[in-house]
């Protein structure tokens, strides 16, 4: 598919050889994809030479997900779309945007133009927006839908000494009237377009919000709630460690459980290996140093059953792994964790048990073992 478009792309441009490059309009190619009602549509162009500088240099492009109705031309429900000499229109109050190409299995390539809207330039400046607005400042609010509709209803909102790029950064940030009035409707009216543009880019919509109040945390500020959910805590998460019966204090303990990995199921796991009334630290003590359901299940099933939390944590961290206490167990009986510990850090093994027999040392004693070890009896 990818060398289709390609191909394509390549051929439409050589047909036209003048048209890029003489950046009398603005124009240039475009790709897309049609999926569950939706169109992934990316556009790219040369800006103006006037404008190639900083970011612009080496192109512009923007790729954004549309409904297929605001694609007049493009047939809806036909995510398996296949034809050539497709024309399809974006139309904006700055202008629209017209396509032309080819799709393929629900992805197509081409070329557009843009053709600026005579009037836009008047009703800017009647709304107090006296920027320069060139071709190339029109294409892009076009692309991004700004436009008098939006201010009007931003003003409507609250938001009416914005300028121009305060407002493009809101549209292209997803801002849209509706999510100011649900997050508005959460109570938060008094919330900067800023505070919005960086709840919008974190996820914060107004059902997390509900759904965060719903799981106890009323009083959550926008602050709060865009960490929670930068950290993954949602009202699932929330839902799921009090079924487990787990106290966990306030949002932050929460943000602590997940940054440590701790998910439901391990947590469940936990209970049945046995460990079912553990505290969050607890827990994340656990988690932080590698320890699982399974290794406590094999502990326990080389006679290290119901073993302190902290003996665990102790094993695990100085590498006696279920193997090791398998092995040992042959030759040494009922060892403590402590002995245990001390004869893997001072690396006994069978097979310097086996070679300490057989040079006459009958001992199973672990202290005598690490003194033969550290006596040079066997490297």
């Amino acid at each position: 598919m990818r060398s289709f478009l390609n191909v394509f792309v390549f051929i439409a441009l050589a047909a036209q050889p003048g048209r890029v490059a003489a950046q009398a309009d603005v124009n240039g190619t475009w790709t897309a994809e049609l999926r569950q009602g939706k169109v992934f549509l990316q556009v790219r162009t040369e800006p103006p030479d006037s404008s190639r500088s900083g970011d612009n240099r080496g192109g512009w492009s923007m790729g954004q997900s549309y409904p297929v109705d605001e694609l007049s031309g493009l047939p809806a429900n036909d995510e398996r779309l296949s034809a050539s000499n497709v024309k399809f229109e974006m139309r904006r109050e700055a202008g629209t945007l017209a396509f032309e190409g080819s799709f393929r299995d629900g992805r197509g390539a081409g070329l557009f133009t843009f053709t600026p809207r005579a009037a836009y330039t008047a009703e800017m400046r009647s709304l107090g927006f006296n920027d320069d607005l060139d071709l190339w400042r029109r294409y892009q609010l076009a692309v991004h839908d700004v436009g008098p509709r939006y201010i009007r209803d931003l003003k409507t909102e609250g938001f009416d000494k914005l300028t121009l790029d305060q407002i493009q950064r809101a549209k292209t940030h997803g801002v849209s009237i509706e999510y100011i009035r649900g997050i508005k409707a959460e109570g938060f009216r008094t919330v900067s377009l800023e505070t919005l543009v960086r709840t919008r880019d974190h996820g914060v919509t107004q059902t997390y919000v509900q759904g965060m109040r719903q799981s106890g945390f009323a009083n959550a500020t926008i602050d709060e709630l865009v960490r929670a959910k930068d950290h993954g805590v949602t009202p699932e998460f929330v839902k799921e460690m009090k079924d487990l019966g787990f106290p966990v204090s306030g949002l932050d303990g929460y943000v602590r459980l997940r940054d440590h990995g701790i998910r439901a199921a391990y947590a469940t796991e936990l209970k049945q290996a046995g460990y079912d009334k553990l505290a969050p630290e607890e827990m994340i003590r656990l988690r932080d140093h590698g320890v699982t359901a399974t290794y406590i299940r094999e502990l326990g099933a080389q006679g290290y059953k119901n073993v302190p939390l902290e003996d665990v944590v102790r094993m695990k961290d100085h590498g006696v792994t279920p193997e090791y206490l398998a092995d040992m167990k042959e030759i040494l009986k009922d060892l403590t964790v402590a002995q245990v510990v001390r004869l893997r850090d001072h690396g006994i093994t069978p097979g310097f048990v086996n070679h300490a027999r057989s040079r006459g040392f009958k001992t199973t004693d672990p202290d005598e073992l690490v003194r033969l070890k550290n006596g040079g009896l066997y490297k």
